[in-house]
């Protein structure tokens, strides 16, 4: 857009001018008022106060300023910044002066004809404005239709505001005559700004040096200076605070601003009601003088209209309303290319023409901002288009055609407008966020090439894709591409039409004009100037200029094919311009970076080689020079005839200096740049042993082109992963004379040591005949002998050239190709390849010696079960060739993160009872672990480790491993490892009944308390309630085998609730035999007994019954002792409770007495109702219904007499206990020998007794 006059293209802004606060140097000032409105009608605004000064001065200044929306994006995010619009402002301190509203009126000599009378009156002028075409003195007289100081008058000259700043003392000894002289200054101000006869409003800031606090009369005299000067306190008068921070002011700044905005709406507003008057009259103006010299016409009325709508739509910029302003600049696009616009008026050979020209760019360059501000992207692009299609037919149909340079460039602006006014505007769809990442860009976000049709245009309408609006880099590349045509034109110009004019026919000067379009573009003799007639215009420069500016749009988005595309076409116009420095700087970050080798697009990745070669010898750059002869090598590129390719000797022509260090270093890898050499190396086989040879293959083929000279290698390196160092061969020339046949050679290849402790991978170095000749392919054979095991893989190739004037290093990582599963072999005289029977020739996986030690657990069994001690015999055989020295090492692995632990039988007694085996990776040599020692060929020895079985079951995995050396290689360890399963398994498991008893003790009296003693024992001491237990336990067998029971006992873990407890066992110790599956029972009556007749609470015993067992065929191993937890046992004392009892009558043998003990624990006198229900099954002697009085802490018994009707089977009385006080039923509890159902407590009656 330089092309265009600025005002014409700049969004306009209000215009707020600042007076009093200092003059402010613009880096861009406008032009001087009397340059854009000539005359002498002048107006100054000048104030006898002087302006502010100071710090504080310039702060608020800067805060000004800061709202300049100058250079902010043309949107309205960027115009409206934060919570205040943008203005544009300017400083002028106190002086100012508007320009004349009307021209100067004309004098009589230049209006009058020479022959004409002198007329004695003074005529009566209809004056316009000094830049109007009615005005004989304006550019634009008397037919032209506006001129770009008319907008450079509303944007720099006439403001919408003027704010002026004063101070404001508040000495109150001049408080009167300060009040007073402000408000003759501004009744001053107004009346000279009111004389200027335009529109600009005013506004005043006081700039105060005291609070309101202290200063209270500061009220008062605010409103006397309202009063007198008129000013509205809303929007003209304002009070800046002493003493206020940057945030305070820039938020008195926004305050200040955001009053003001609708004053310059109005202003603008009401110009637009003013020239929108103007053009609904309907008729031209009368001109100041009408044209009476030549054949000038007044401006027609279509012009007009033209005038009136631009002068529209630019006020709605002004106000912001660009939809309106984008109405307005349509209808004066219409109306200059209609069938009566001035287009068609006006010939195309005068200037006029250009200048209408120049106009309709403006026009539609405004109306595309306004679609592209009110996001109409695809609108923008058509409305561009279809400029151009009516442009062009107009110059085809009455200019003078499109097929000339001057089209051409004006093509070539045109797309570069559109680029900037994308730039410019900064639309959301193309904001770059976040660079595309190479590995996944979905995840760091997609930069969009283009932006989607608007809502308003229907869905489903096919759209070509040029007219939908794509980045500004699409936009410079059309730019770029209609600048090579302009240069093409420009090349045709025959050469008498680009003779400079002194030296021409005036005839052919009079030609060009009439053949050539110059609209914005030099004439012919500068565009293409002839050989020695000075500097023209540089083509180059403008399409390198364009094409950079379309590279760094492309390249901010990622697209990297049409960045080097791009690229290319840059250095191709400096190559042709013979710009070597400029293309060199192009050319190589392009060959260091282009995906045309991956690709495999020969051809244009030959193009950047040949062109960078040709530029490195003008430029004199060795190392570039050397390293695209590299790639040159390579058969893939198409050659040249006359070139000859001569790597080694290829820097001859160069001025080096190598005793002075100009000798060059080259470091390529083929992961960037094409090599004309593959070297590959593969292992033979895909494993291998320690201490075992493995044959292996080297093979370097020359891909080079034919008719170049051969290579000579200096050294050639292979380096691994794992356990194997680098492979090194130096170059050592073969006096057997091959040549350039393809040759396989047996190479012996020395093995270096580690010099250091930490390096623990040799090395092998060796020397070869390393001369290459195009095409040949070397074949190298020779073993490896590992040391260590592990997996090996070739990772990279690294191979030296050293001549005398360069050196150069090319390496190749990642060696996995199809080439690398091939093994060479020698067929006759040629050399064959044949495919491995694996995918992967470079990987070996290296495997330990392979073992022959023996390890057997002899005595394993099936099973083990817990608690028990194990013992194991570890019999080592040794199987190998010669002598050995070995360690065992032992560990049990569960589940569990703990280790089992073990010990060595018959260890010493300095030795550790538990061992913990260091970790078994096999690479410390001091073979740590058990010693065993030296062992015979064919000897064997017996170890033996005991541990504990773990109290709970699981399973553990015993790993034995033998770590060992024969004596002839002591540096190569082997191990064997032997595993094997231990399960420990529970041997019982038992099922517990629970039941109550009745204490045969009576109860303590509450009435009789006694104290406790301290020093009886604790059963002794315990005085509180007693209650007697039955526990029963089921012992069943889950072992395999049969075991030995022994004494069965239980343990107290804990008592709680303030209790003691004595335990009785009720079964007879003794041996028993159980096996598999088998049952025993022991019972054990329990006595508890609370502490404290006063301690109500609960009690609960947590106990384990331990077994003591032993396994039947090993009667004399020392007896297991195993244990089984019980569930908690909850014992309450705080309720009542019934307990039944039953027991045979010794008189009457089918008698039953059936005893219900009632139990009150409690504090409470308690009332029960007893009741016995009569049944078919039994009769009873007893009280059917009673009342029983129980006193606190005291229990009594209730006896019924129960004769049986029925034999052999239960009977179950229903007793029932009502709590009277509670009205709760207390539930019969069952004691030994009665059963408890859902009937109630049961007793059995036997079938003997009615025989009997």
């Amino acid at each position: 857009m330089d092309a265009y006059p600025s005002e014409y293209v700049l969004h306009n802004l209000p215009f707020i001018l600042l007076s009093g606060l200092g003059v402010e140097p613009e880096l861009d000032p406008p032009t001087h008022s009397k340059h854009v409105l000539p005359g002498r009608a002048v107006t100054s605004v000048a104030s006898e106060i002087s302006a502010l000064t100071g710090d504080r001065a310039q702060q608020l200044l800067q805060e000004f300023l800061s709202a300049e929306g100058g250079d902010a994006p043309w949107n309205a995010r960027g115009v409206q910044r934060g919570n205040r619009a943008s203005f544009r402002f300017r400083a002028v301190g106190r002086d100012f002066q508007f320009p004349p509203k009307k021209a100067d009126p004309p004098t009589s000599s230049g209006i009058s004809p020479p022959s004409s009378p002198t007329v004695s009156s003074a005529p009566v002028w209809i004056l316009h404005s000094p830049i109007s075409p009615l005005t004989p003195g304006s550019p634009i007289y008397p037919d032209g239709v506006i001129a770009p100081s008319w907008v450079s008058k509303h944007q720099h000259h006439v403001p919408a505001v003027f704010m002026s700043f004063f101070a404001f003392g508040s000495d109150p000894n001049t408080n009167s005559l300060h009040d007073n002289q402000l408000k003759t200054e501004i009744n001053k101000i107004k009346g000279q700004i009111q004389k200027a006869d335009y529109r600009t409003r005013y506004a005043v800031v006081l700039v105060s040096d005291k609070s309101v606090l202290d200063a209270p009369d500061t009220e008062e005299r605010l409103a006397t200076i309202r009063r007198a000067t008129g000013l509205d306190p809303k929007n003209s008068l304002f009070l800046l605070p002493p003493n206020t921070s940057s945030t305070e002011l820039r938020s008195f700044v926004t305050s200040v601003l955001s009053a003001v905005h609708p004053l310059c709406v109005e202003y603008y507003r009401d110009l637009t009601k003013h020239a929108r008057r103007k053009k609904g009259r309907g008729t031209v103006p009368p001109p100041t003088i009408p044209p009476t010299r030549g054949t000038s016409q007044t401006l027609s009325h279509p012009g007009w209209n033209v005038r009136y709508d631009f002068k529209l739509g630019v006020f709605a910029e002004f106000r912001q309303e660009m939809d309106a302003a984008q109405r307005h600049y349509n209808i004066a696009l219409d109306s200059l290319f209609g069938s009566e616009g001035i287009f068609e008026t006006t010939a195309s050979w005068l200037p006029r023409w250009d200048e209408i020209r120049l106009l309709a760019d403006t026009v539609a360059l405004r109306h595309i901002r306004c679609l592209l501000w009110n996001s109409y992207p695809t609108s923008a692009v058509q409305s561009w288009l279809r400029y151009r299609t009516r442009l062009s037919s107009l110059l085809d149909r009455r200019g003078k055609g499109t097929s000339n340079y001057g089209w051409a460039a004006w093509e070539s602006r045109w797309a570069q407008i559109m680029a900037e006014l994308i730039q410019r505007c900064e639309l959301p769809v193309f904001r770059i966020t976040t660079p595309i990442s190479k590995d996944d860009p979905l995840v760091d976000g997609v930069n969009v090439m283009y932006s989607l049709p608007e809502k308003q245009i229907p869905m489903g309408e096919r759209l070509p894709p040029w007219e939908l609006l794509h980045h500004a880099g699409y936009w410079f590349k059309l730019s770029a591409d209609h600048a090579k045509r302009r240069f093409i034109i420009a090349r045709d110009i025959p050469e008498e039409d680009r003779s400079p004019p002194g030296k021409a026919p005036a005839t052919r000067v009079s030609n060009r004009n009439q053949m050539y379009d110059l609209y914005l573009v030099p004439e012919t003799h500068l565009e293409n100037p002839v050989p020695g007639s000075g500097e023209g215009f540089q083509h180059w420069k403008d399409i390198v200029e364009k094409s950079n500016a379309s590279l760094a749009e492309f390249h901010r988005r990622g697209q990297r094919r049409k960045v080097e595309q791009l690229q290319l076409e840059i250095s191709r116009t400096l190559l042709y311009e013979k710009q070597y420095e400029e293309a060199f700087k192009v050319l190589r970050p392009l060959w260091e970076t282009m995906t045309w080798r991956q690709e495999g697009w020969w051809s244009l990745a030959s193009e950047v080689l040949w062109s960078l070669h040709e530029c490195a010898l003008r430029v004199q750059d060795p190392e570039t020079y050397v390293a695209t002869e590299w790639e040159l090598y390579s058969k893939v590129f198409p050659g040249k005839s006359k070139y000859k390719h001569d790597l080694m000797g290829c820097l001859d022509s160069f001025q080096l200096d190598v005793a002075a260090g100009q000798k060059p270093s080259i470091s390529l890898s083929t992961t960037d740049f094409l090599s004309c050499l593959s070297t590959t190396f593969t292992f033979s086989e895909g494993e291998g042993n320690v201490g075992e040879q493995l044959p292996c293959q080297i093979a370097i083929t020359s891909n080079a082109r034919p008719e170049s000279t051969p290579i000579t290698l200096s050294s050639l390196a292979f380096q691994f992963n794992g356990s194997l160092g680098d492979i090194y061969l130096v170059h050592e020339t073969d006096r057997s004379g091959i040549g350039s046949e393809s040759t396989m050679t047996d190479c012996s290849l020395d093995e270096e040591a580690p010099q250091a402790r930490q390096e623990q991978r040799p090395k092998w170095n060796g020397t070869a005949d390393l001369t290459l000749h195009p095409g040949q392919t070397k074949v190298f054979n020779f073993p490896i002998t590992f040391r260590e095991a592990g997996d090996i893989d070739a990772i990279a190739s690294i191979f030296e050239i050293n001549t005398d004037h360069f050196d150069l290093v090319c390496s190749t990582i990642g060696l996995e190709t199809e080439a690398s599963s091939m093994w060479w072999l020698k067929g006759g005289s040629r050399l064959k390849s044949r495919r491995l029977n694996r995918s992967l020739g470079t990987s070996v996986k290296v495997l330990p010696k392979p073992p022959k030690m023996d390890i057997q657990l002899p005595d394993l069994r099936t099973g083990y079960y817990t608690d028990e001690q194990v013992k194991l015999d570890i019999v080592i055989t040794n199987k190998e060739d010669e002598d050995t020295e070995a360690v065992l090492e032992v560990r049990l692995l569960g589940r569990s993160k703990d280790t089992l632990g073990y010990s060595w039988v018959g260890k010493g007694a300095s030795s550790p009872s538990k061992e913990i085996p260091p970790s078994l990776d096999g690479s410390d040599l001091d073979l740590p672990g058990h010693h065993v020692g030296l062992l015979v060929q064919g000897r064997q020895t017996t170890e033996t480790i005991q541990f504990k079985a773990p109290s709970e079951p699981s399973d553990y995995v015993l790993e034995v491993r033998v770590l060992y050396h024969v004596l002839s290689d002591r540096d190569i360890p082997i191990s064997k490892t032997s595993t094997a399963d231990l399960v420990f398994n529970g041997p019982f498991e038992a099922n517990f009944e629970f039941t109550p008893r009745v204490h045969d003790d009576p109860w303590p009296s509450y009435f009789a308390l006694r104290e406790p003693d301290n020093s009886e024992p604790e059963s002794a001491a315990a005085f509180g309630i007693a209650s007697k237990w039955l526990l029963s336990a089921k012992l069943a067998s889950f072992a395999e085998e049969d075991l030995v029971v022994g004494d069965v006992g239980l343990e107290v873990v804990h008592i709680h609730g303030g209790a003691t407890l004595n335990i009785a066992k009720e079964t007879e110790a003794a041996d028993v035999l159980m096996k598999p599956q088998d049952m025993n029972e022991r019972a054990f009556c329990l006595d508890l007994q609370k502490m404290d007749i006063e301690d109500r609470r609960p009690s609960s015993v947590d106990m384990s019954l331990v077994i003591t067992w032993q396994r039947s065929d090993a009667p004399g191993e020392p007896a297991v002792t195993s244990s089984l937890p019980i569930p908690s046992i909850q014992i309450p004392s705080s309720e009542p409770r019934v307990l039944a009892s039953a027991r045979r009558s010794a008189n009457v043998p089918s008698l039953i007495h059936m005893d219900y003990t009632l139990e009150n624990p409690t504090m409470h006198f308690l009332t029960f109702e007893l009741s016995m229900e009569a049944s078919e099954e039994f009769g009873f002697s007893g009280p059917k219904l009673r009342a029983l009085n129980l006193l606190p802490m005291s229990r009594q018994t209730v006896r019924y007499n129960i004769l049986p009707i029925v034999k052999g089977d239960w009977v179950t009385p229903q007793f029932k206990v009502v709590d009277r006080y509670f009205n709760k039923t207390l539930k019969v509890l069952a004691t030994d020998g009665l059963k408890t159902d859902k009937k109630g407590v049961g007793v059995w009656v036997e079938a003997e007794a009615e025989e009997e």
